[in-house]
């Protein structure tokens, strides 16, 4: 269920009620393996873009660009791109249909969520 805001505006005369749809998304700074494992927590989107995830990826000579870790937060710029910068490569995504859309969202092929 999806948390609701409640905006009451006067406009004139008339008082018009206006329902705007918050999304409540994860947090984490270091998702890795199917769990969070620094700064976890919760944050809200009261309006604008929404959950934002971005798949940390690193080089390596033998592998290429290898999946190292998420990060899991809300953003008001939320837009889906990918960076390559040196040896550090990320791509970001973002969602705002559902609570918590953003959750085990990991790249990497070596874990599979439960």
């Amino acid at each position: 269920i999806k948390a609701r805001h409640n905006l009451l505006v006067l406009f004139g005369a008339r008082l018009v009620i206006s329902l705007t749809p918050a999304t409540v998304c994860m947090v984490c700074s270091v998702f890795k393996k199917g769990r969070c494992k620094a700064g976890k927590g919760n944050c809200t989107m009261e309006q604008g873009p929404g959950c934002r995830t971005r798949d940390m990826f690193y080089f390596n000579i033998r592998d290429g660009f290898a999946y190292n870790h998420t990060q899991l937060d809300c953003s008001e710029d939320c837009k889906s791109w990918k960076l390559i910068r040196g040896n550090l490569k990320v791509s970001s995504f973002c969602c705002n249909d559902e609570d918590f859309c953003n959750k085990y969202k990991g790249r990497s092929k070596k874990w599979k969520p439960h």
